[in-house]
């Protein structure tokens, strides 16, 4: 009888949940394939056979870490109602979710941030993604006397520039202890208010 094929997707989600243990213990530059390979009770040639290299294995770590915030938010952007209250409701949730992953593990969150700055292409697309969410809703948002004045690119780039202390990672973890959830509305509520 014939031996029963492996879950691949079980064993993907298995090294993965192996090397982000490994990543809040080492970090990123120090996590191997072989010791992610030994803690799962496998040989390293097994292991590549499901991500062929390590920087790919490092980039489905970082994109994973990335999915549900976008899943998260894309819900938010599509959901009814005035675009500025959902605009707001976007942010807050980008804030709280960043928040709560570094007050849950700061070493990890720490962590990610080195394991992003080491793929690059990864954040950009995260990046990208986020800020079309964001900037669909202040064009939305904007008043037609901004929109005359200012033009719609230049109010939407001054939105993100206005946002970016509670929108940006590494802001958020150099600057956790005074960013709470009512300053970070107050924030939110003022650049809304400059889009009238």
């Amino acid at each position: 009888m014939a031996r029963p094929k492996p879950d691949e997707g079980v064993i993907k989600a298995e090294l993965l949940a192996t090397a982000e243990r490994l990543l809040a213990r080492h970090g990123p530059s120090k996590v191997t394939v072989t010791d992610i390979a030994a803690e799962c009770g496998m040989s390293q040639s097994n292991a590549y056979r499901y991500f062929p290299t390590k920087q790919a294995l490092m980039e489905a770590l970082a994109t994973g870490w990335f999915s549900d915030v976008e899943e998260r938010l894309e819900n938010i952007a599509q959901s009814e109602g005035e675009p500025k209250a959902i605009l707001r409701n976007l942010l807050l949730t980008q804030f709280s979710i960043k928040t709560n992953r570094y007050d849950q593990n700061p070493v990890l969150f720490l962590a990610y941030l080195d394991l992003a700055t080491a793929n690059p292409d990864a954040v950009a697309a995260h990046s990208a993604r986020l800020t079309s969410l964001i900037s669909s809703l202040v064009d939305q948002s904007q008043s037609a006397r901004l929109r005359r004045k200012a033009g719609p690119t230049k109010a939407i780039q001054v939105f993100l520039d206005a946002t970016l202390l509670i929108r940006d990672p590494w802001l958020i973890a150099r600057f956790r202890s005074g960013l709470t959830k009512k300053r970070a509305g107050a924030l939110i509520d003022l650049a809304i208010c400059a889009l009238q």
